[in-house]
C-alpha cells in the first residue's frame, strides 16, 4: 500500500485479523511531533472476547513514513492490563504514518498495518508567533488609552491652572484700593502742608 494515498486516520481504530479483534490507537490523541507517544494495541479473542496476554515476544510493530522504511519499535504489555500493548516513538515531522503489525498470536501468523495522522506541534502550541503579534498589538491599546487619558489629565491640569489664573485675576480690584488708598495718602500730606503755611503766616503777623 503507498502510504502517501492514506486517508485521515481516526483516533482508534478497529479491525479483525485471524480470529482476533485488533483496536489500535494511542495514549494521547492527537499524536503530536516532538512528544514520546505511546501507540496501544489491544487484543482480543474473537470467540471469547478474552484478552490475549503474553504475546509481547512474538509482535513486531513498526512505523513507516511517506517514501521511508520501517522502523521497527520495542512493544510491551501494559502492566495491570492484559491483552494490551504499547510502543513508544518519538515523531519528529508531521503527516501520515503507517504502523505495521506483524507476527504471530498464540501460533497464528498475522500481518496488518494501521493509519496514524502526527500533527505539527507548532500548530497546537499557545501562544504561537501570531498569538504574540496579536498580543502585542491587543496591549498597545492600552497605551494608546493612557496617551489619550494623559491628554486629558494635561487638559485637566491646564485647566484648573486657568481656574487659578482666573481666581487671581481678581488682582486687580486689589489694585485699585491700594491706589485709592494711595491717593488719600497724598490728600493728607497736601493738607498738611498747607496747615504748616498757615502758622507760620500767623506767627509773621504776630510780630
Amino acid at each position: 500500500m503507498a502510504v502517501g494515498a492514506a486517508g485521515p486516520a481516526l483516533a482508534h481504530e478497529e479491525q479483525t485479523v485471524e480470529g482476533y479483534d485488533l483496536t489500535f490507537g494511542a495514549a494521547d490523541e492527537p499524536v503530536i511531533t516532538d512528544e514520546r507517544t505511546r501507540l496501544t494495541l489491544e487484543i482480543l479473542d474473537n470467540e471469547t472476547d478474552e484478552p490475549v496476554d503474553g504475546q509481547a515476544g512474538t509482535l513486531q510493530v513498526s512505523v513507516q513514513g511517506a517514501g521511508g522504511e520501517k522502523t521497527p519499535l520495542n512493544v510491551s504489555e501494559r502492566h495491570g492490563e492484559p491483552g494490551v500493548y504499547e510502543a513508544a516513538v518519538v515523531f519528529t515531522e508531521p503527516g501520515q504514518y503507517v504502523v505495521h503489525v506483524e507476527g504471530s498470536l498464540d501460533g497464528t501468523e498475522i500481518h496488518t498495518h494501521f493509519e496514524k495522522e502526527v500533527h505539527d506541534r507548532a500548530d497546537l502550541e499557545y501562544p504561537g508567533d501570531a498569538d504574540e503579534t496579536d498580543d502585542d498589538g491587543t496591549e498597545s491599546a492600552p497605551d494608546g488609552d493612557d496617551g489619550t487619558e494623559s491628554a486629558a489629565g494635561s487638559e485637566g491640569e491646564s485647566g484648573t491652572d486657568g481656574n487659578e489664573n482666573d481666581v487671581r485675576g481678581d488682582g486687580p480690584d486689589d489694585g485699585t484700593d491700594r491706589a485709592g488708598l494711595l491717593a488719600g495718602a497724598d490728600v493728607g500730606v497736601a493738607a498738611a502742608v498747607i496747615a504748616a503755611v498757615l502758622v507760620v503766616g500767623a506767627l509773621r503777623l504776630r510780630r
